[in-house]
């Protein structure tokens, strides 16, 4: 059974433009994020963790859109996003 471990506060840096969704471009910079840890106990095995990586967006940040959280796991695993 998943169980959330660790919550905390992080800075990601994109260095260069990050597509995070067809129309949704995030420009290079530094942005304010949460890094979430859940540990898994899987039958017979060790415990694994497994890191997931959001942006909060604020309304001055996507006018048009308002404010949301976007799931940015894969662009850090991909390092198109860096956790500063």
């Amino acid at each position: 059974m998943p169980k959330v471990e660790t919550m905390r506060t992080v800075m990601f840096e994109a260095a260069q433009a990050v597509e995070l969704r067809a129309g949704l471009v995030l420009p290079p910079g530094f942005y304010n994020g949460t890094e979430t840890r859940t540990r898994f106990e899987p039958r017979g095995i060790g415990q694994e963790r497994i890191s997931r990586y959001t942006i909060e967006f604020t309304a001055g940040q996507l006018a048009s859109i308002g404010p949301m959280h976007f799931d940015v796991t894969k662009f850090v695993r991909s390092g198109q996003l860096i956790v500063a």
